[in-house]
């Protein structure tokens, strides 16, 4: 009994040693309350919630992938349009290529399309948000 009694005085006389050693090697600073930062969504994109990761980390994710086509080479006409500046015909066009992917391709369609530097128009990302979701 008398030898774990002196283990576990040495074990209490090390540990205070330890602590005030690193009492006194801490810098001043730090023994100081650090406040964390703000935690900000690691998504700043318009997330429509439909993806399980977030669109800007897909794409990071697939940053050095070549520019895939889905039979839809017509769609880079309107690379530089804004989501809103399309006709009834050129969004006729844009659901004649949604409406013939297969739900596999969608979101590398969407990806797709992103790179080409082409904006969905809002009438079809609704539908595509849609489609994902169904």
């Amino acid at each position: 009994m008398i030898p774990a009694f002196y283990i576990f005085l040495a074990m209490v006389v090390i540990g205070v040693i330890l602590y005030i050693h690193e009492r006194l090697t801490r810098p001043s600073d730090e023994t100081q309350e650090i406040e964390e930062p703000p935690v900000q969504d690691a998504c700043s994109d318009d997330c429509c919630g439909t993806h399980d990761v977030c669109p800007s980390e897909m794409m990071l994710k697939h940053i050095n992938d070549p520019v895939e086509y889905f039979d839809d080479e017509e769609l880079d006409a309107f690379k530089g349009r804004g989501s809103t500046d399309y006709s009834d015909d050129e969004l006729e066009q844009w659901r004649d290529v949604l409406y013939t992917l297969k739900s596999s391709e969608l979101m590398a369609w969407e990806r797709s399309i992103k790179k080409r530097g082409i904006q969905l128009p809002e009438v079809i990302k609704e539908e595509l948000i849609s489609i994902i979701n169904a």
